[in-house]
Order: structure tokens, then C-alpha cells, then sequence
């Protein structure tokens, strides 16, 4: 055999295997890129406009007392749009982070905004670095197969810029009139009559979807994050938002009540308001109490605890006054109850209680730790039990009518008086939409664990020069052709959204749609649904790490 003879087969196979890897190289980039164009496209976060729900570039506390963790909008620019990669003391020439990051005030910032602090705990002035924002993914061409739903997270071209790609919540469909009340979305479809005439339904509350819910609360506080030492040097500096005779542990983890008369247990809305302030856009050079444009009250929450009873027997009472009614769950060893009335100032006791849905049920067994929550949320009485609900009831009201029991003034006042035009976007306006919430126990000594309170998402009523920001006026309402969607940022306070908008780029408005304040369908991009790369944190300030603890679907 010769030395050609016993190579050669060899080479033969050897030249096949790279013309077949070649091949197969080129098929899976042609795929990938088939992918990538049509199926599933990576995006990245810039901006703070959908926060906490999805983070932008921002920097990271967490308190060492509490145990709380929050994101804060960059402060200072290197350049223009651009966040200094280290913000703090000795970037670019700028102060320390010296007030949020000092001080006990940025901890109360985690717990809902400007409020009596959760940790006093100095968290010492240091360089912060800047983290990346989340990085998605993207369902493209989705839209073109299924139709958009209400409150979806879509990633669309900008109308104003359509060279950029933006992010939003989605909650306005095509054919229908849009008007924010009171935070909450409203619609109600617009047809055409066979004479040509307009035909509007009556206005609905849009209520959101539960896995959405779910997503949108924003914690106020909770006991679980009561500071490790509530006195420091012979001070008590914590004050606790609940108040109540007779309790116990108040300033701590744990809540106990020995006797098996009544206990009452009441936030205490003077040192912890429950308005829509956002933790991620505070400012270092604020003072406490002051330097936001807007504080509406949030009378959609979500108050919670675990509840231990020593006997069996225990009533339980939840309670949320605000928009002029009192909202009620009640338990007790029958039944379980949601029931509405409304306050009268000259009578004590109110209107008679409306029952919205009751339910039979046992009670609460003794010595077991029972997690209920009480929801008020989009018009709509919720009562949960260990993670699902046992009970819910709904009511009607309009936008109007919402409008007139959270201010006083109905809609249609708003929208023939031009002094209360500015009024409806003003955080007094809406003082009777403060609300008061409370427990109350009889029956049994009990222990409570994790007592806490939540905020829903609220939209911001907004003014955009002399006018009015679309859709959050009676004058001003956002009316949605056949292709045309509506779009709002889950940070209300903090994005330009559909309410802003004040253009359309001349190549959209000649090409696509002229309409200022909507998403045309062409300008769709797909629905974003998962965070697989959260924002990093860096190993020796290099080395980013994704925080794999935030892997999520997105809601």
C-alpha cells in the first residue's frame, strides 16, 4: 500500500466533515437570524418610565436595618441622556449621595415615598455605581396572529421618533373612548350608527387581569421589615404606621392582642399617607415632604396579615374608607362577607351596609396562622384566604360618578368650569380620596405576622402646557380609530406616554397616521414577556452578574 493509497480516504472524510460544518454553520446562523427578525428580538431597558416593573439604568440600596431593597433613577449625566457610570461623591465633580443615602429618608423611600423613616440606620456616603437596565424579550409579529389585550407590556416604534423603540403598558384598544378617573382606566367603545351617527356605551372600569395585579402592587410596608433596633441611644426614632390599645410589639415583627375583646388596629394616615410616589425617581437634593410635582392619595389597596388565633371563633373586620363610603370583609364562624356603605357625616353610623357577595365559611382555626388579605382594587371587594380568594364583589360606578365621590365635583362639573380643569389634576382635589384603613378583632387573643399594606398602580392626571394630558379630562378624552392603541408607563409620575405626547413624526403622519397620542397598529413591535438577563451587579466593579433572583415573566 502506498503512503497516497493509505491517506487519501482520510482526506476525503476530512474534507467533507468542514464543507458539512460549514454548512450546518450557516444554517443555524440563517435560523438564528430568522428567529431574531420575526420570532423573538432582545431588547434593554433605558429608561425608568415602566419601574419598579421593569428597571432602567439606576442604582441599587438596600437598608441594613429593614432588610429593604429599592432602585433609584440615576442622578447626575456624563453627557447628555447619558448617566455617569459612579454617582456620588467624586463624580464628576459632583456632591455624595449625601441625602437619600445618609440618612434614614431614603429607607422610608422604599416604603412608599416621603413618610416617617423604616430604618434609621445611616447608610454611609459612598460612590454608587450605575446598573444596566433589564434586558427582554420580545414576542415579535405576535400582534399579527392574535390581537393586543388590555394592560399587555408592548414594545412599539416611538410616534414621535420612530428611530427609537419604546416600551409601555397597554390600555386603550382600537374603537374606544379612554378617560383616567381617579387612577384608574375607564373606557367605552364608539361605533357608527347606520345614519353616520356616533354610538358610545356606557362608561366601565377596565379592571386588570389577576396575574397583572399581581405584578402592580407597590408595598407601603410591612411589619416583616420593622427595623432591627426601633430605639437607638434611649430614643424610640421609629414610628410605627399602625396604632391600636392593647397591643403589643407595635415597633417589631410581631403583633399581639391578649385579650378577646374587641381589638382595633388603625394605620395611621398622618405619619404614613398612602399616595403614588414612586421610590425610583427621588432626587439627592430634595428635602423630606417636599420636591414632588404630584402626591394623589391611593385609595386602591391591599392591606394583609397573618392572622393566629388562640380560639376557635375569631371575627375579623377589614376596613377601608375613602371616595365617601366605608369597604368592609368580614368573618365570622358562618360566613364570609363584602359589603359597601356610604359615610354620612351627620350619622355616626352611616348608610345601611350594601352586601356585594358573601360566602359560607367555617372560621379561622385556633392556633393556625391564617394569611388574609383585603383588597380594594378597580371598584372591587376581594377577600383572600392562604393565597386565593374566598369571596369578591364588585360595584359600577362611572368616571363621573367616580370622579364626584373622590373630589366632590362630578365630571361633567370639571368639564364646564375652566378654574376646576386644573383642580382635577391637583393632589387636593382629591382629599376625600384619602384613605383610612383598619382591623379589628374580637373573640379570641390573636398574633398577627407580616401586618402590611399595599398600594395599587395609579395612573397620574396630568397637564401638558395650558391643556389638559390626553385622556385624563372629559375634555380632553382619547378616542381610538379602528388601529390605534393607547399606552401608558407603569411609572406614572416619571413617563411620557400616550398623556404627553404633543407630535407625530412627519414621515408617521404622512405615511401612517397623522394622530397625535396613539400607538398606530404599524408601529407594533410585539409583546415583551420575559426579563432574561436582569440588571447586573458587577464583581470587583468589572464583572457584570446578572441578579438571577429577578428572572421573571413579565405582567
Amino acid at each position: 500500500m502506498t503512503t497516497s493509497q493509505a491517506h487519501g480516504p482520510a482526506d476525503h472524510h476530512h474534507d467533507g466533515s468542514i464543507k458539512e460544518t460549514l454548512i450546518s454553520l450557516i444554517i443555524s446562523f440563517t435560523m438564528a437570524m430568522i428567529f431574531r427578525s420575526y420570532v423573538v428580538e432582545a431588547f434593554i431597558i433605558p429608561t425608568g418610565s415602566m419601574a419598579p416593573t421593569l428597571l432602567g439604568a439606576h442604582m441599587q440600596f438596600r437598608s441594613p436595618q429593614s432588610g429593604v431593597a429599592w432602585a433609584v433613577n440615576p442622578w447626575y449625566e456624563a453627557a447628555p441622556d447619558t448617566p455617569a457610570p459612579i454617582q456620588g461623591r467624586g463624580a464628576y465633580g459632583e456632591p455624595t449621595a449625601t441625602d437619600p443615602a445618609s440618612t434614614s429618608r431614603v429607607n422610608s423611600l422604599a416604603m412608599g415615598g416621603r413618610v416617617p423613616p423604616v430604618s434609621g440606620y445611616a447608610i454611609p456616603p459612598a460612590p454608587m455605581p450605575i446598573r444596566a437596565g433589564d434586558r427582554i424579550l420580545v414576542q415579535k409579529y405576535l400582534y399579527e396572529v392574535f390581537p393586543p389585550k388590555r394592560y399587555d407590556v408592548v414594545v412599539f416604534k416611538n410616534p414621535e421618533l420612530p428611530a427609537q423603540n419604546f416600551i409601555k403598558r397597554l390600555v386603550g384598544l382600537p374603537g374606544e373612548q379612554i378617560w383616567i378617573a381617579g387612577g384608574d382606566i375607564f373606557a367605552r367603545r364608539v361605533t357608527t350608527g347606520p345614519n353616520g351617527h356616533e354610538l358610545l356605551d356606557e362608561w366601565a372600569i377596565r379592571r386588570k387581569p389577576r396575574r397583572v395585579q399581581e405584578a402592580v402592587w407597590r408595598l407601603v410596608y410591612s411589619s416583616e421589615f420593622a427595623p432591627l433596633e426601633p430605639a437607638r441611644d434611649g430614643r424610640q426614632w421609629f414610628e410605627p404606621p399602625w396604632r391600636g390599645e392593647g397591643w403589643s410589639g407595635l415597633d417589631s415583627r410581631e403583633y399581639r392582642h391578649e385579650s378577646g375583646d374587641r381589638a382595633a388596629l388603625e394605620w395611621d394616615t398622618a405619619r404614613w399617607p398612602v399616595w403614588d410616589w414612586v421610590a425610583y425617581n427621588e432626587w439627592p437634593n430634595k428635602v423630606q415632604g417636599q420636591g414632588a410635582s404630584h402626591n394623589f392619595p391611593v385609595s386602591d389597596v391591599r392591606v394583609r396579615a397573618g392572622v393566629r388565633p388562640d380560639r376557635d371563633g375569631l371575627t375579623v373586620l377589614a376596613n377601608i374608607s375613602a371616595r365617601g363610603h366605608e369597604f368592609q370583609a368580614r368573618i365570622d364562624g358562618q360566613q364570609a362577607e363584602v359589603r359597601m356603605r356610604r359615610i354620612i357625616p351627620a350619622s355616626p353610623d352611616g348608610a345601611a351596609w350594601v352586601s356585594l357577595a358573601r360566602e359560607a365559611f367555617p372560621g379561622l382555626p385556633a392556633g393556625r396562622v391564617s394569611n388574609l388579605e383585603f383588597r380594594h382594587v378597580d371598584q372591587a371587594l376581594d377577600l383572600w384566604l392562604n393565597g386565593r380568594s374566598i369571596v369578591r364583589g364588585e360595584y359600577g360606578w362611572g368616571p363621573s360618578e367616580r370622579l364626584l365621590h373622590a373630589t366632590g365635583r362630578s365630571g361633567d362639573e370639571y368639564e364646564q368650569e375652566t378654574t376646576t380643569r386644573t383642580a382635577l389634576r391637583e393632589p387636593e382635589a382629591f382629599a376625600p380620596d384619602r384613605p383610612r384603613v383598619s382591623w379589628s378583632f374580637s373573640g379570641s387573643p390573636v398574633t398577627l405576622f407580616r401586618v402590611g399594606l399595599d398600594r395599587d398602580l395609579y395612573y397620574e392626571s396630568v397637564q401638558m402646557g395650558p391643556e389638559p394630558g390626553l385622556g385624563t379630562h372629559p375634555s380632553h378624552l382619547a378616542t381610538l380609530g379602528p388601529d390605534q392603541f393607547f399606552v401608558l408607563g407603569d411609572n406614572s409620575p416619571a413617563s411620557k406616554d400616550g398623556r404627553l405626547w404633543d407630535r407625530v413624526d412627519p414621515w408617521v403622519q404622512e405615511e401612517i397616521d397623522p394622530t397625535v397620542g396613539v400607538v398606530p397598529r404599524r408601529l407594533m413591535l410585539g409583546k415583551a414577556f420575559f426579563v432574561y438577563f436582569p440588571a447586573p451587579f458587577s464583581l470587583g466593579g468589572r464583572i457584570p452578574i446578572p441578579d438571577f433572583g429577578r428572572l421573571r415573566a413579565i405582567r
